[in-house]
């Protein structure tokens, strides 16, 4: 029966006296509970906020360091020290990736290439955007190309999203068939990363992949005129 159903006001009013007796306190309960949520939430998001912001001077810090390298060795730590705690402090953000390629970068400038294979094949595993991925990919089939493991190096390349990268992928290939001694497959490579440059609006020429072309074309004519 309903509130409405008593004909006076203070039926009315014993009705709800009666009913808040039996349920106030679970109201009161849930009240309290649902203020703790909304407290609760706006404390996570503020330490969310904070570790963002840490993040970001870290990454900062980290940036000026490493500019900081070219002109002082000594610079070197100080930016291990930022990409170190990016990766360590920050795990599961885009932060901790670019930890993880710098830290990749510093033990490739000391031929440590255990360590940058390690961390590039980490920050492949994270499977971040495309870009940050390709570019992981990129620098580990380099990493393996120095190791002279040129099987592995191509599979690293292997089943990419080429995109804007397509470029530098079919260089990078080149570069894994020029140091087997596959001339051929090394030129037709670079040929194609050119087809695939000149596909892009705006795109930065590549003197150094024209004379890769322009070496190898020679080679082969030079090859031909001996026979």
């Amino acid at each position: 029966m309903s509130v409405e159903t008593y004909r006076t006001d203070e039926e009315q009013i014993e009705v709800l006296k009666n009913w808040w007796q039996e349920n106030g306190k679970s109201i009161a309960l849930g009240i309290v509970v649902a203020i703790g949520l909304v407290f609760g939430w706006q404390g996570w998001q503020k330490q969310q906020d904070t570790r963002s912001a840490e993040a970001a001077a870290t990454y900062q810090s980290l940036l000026e360091a490493d500019a900081a390298v070219e002109n002082d060795s000594t610079k070197l730590s100080s930016a291990k020290h930022f990409a170190d705690t990016l990766k360590a402090e920050f795990d599961g953000s885009t932060y901790a990736v670019f930890g993880a390629m710098y830290k990749a970068k510093y033990a490739a400038l000391e031929s440590d290439w255990q360590t940058a294979e390690q961390e590039l094949t980490w920050v492949v595993e994270q499977k971040p955007e495309a870009p940050l991925l390709l570019q992981a990919k990129v620098r580990l089939a380099h990493v393996l190309l120095a190791q002279k493991r040129y099987e592995d190096a191509q599979q690293a390349l292997a089943g990419t999203a080429l995109g804007s990268y397509a470029a530098l992928i079919g260089e990078t290939r080149g570069d894994i068939y020029l140091a087997q001694g596959d001339k051929a497959a090394a030129l037709a490579a670079y040929k194609e990363a050119k087809a695939e440059l000149g596909k892009l609006e705006n795109a930065s020429p590549n003197p150094l992949l024209d004379m890769k072309i322009r070496d190898l074309e020679s080679s082969s004519e030079d090859g031909a005129d001996t026979e």
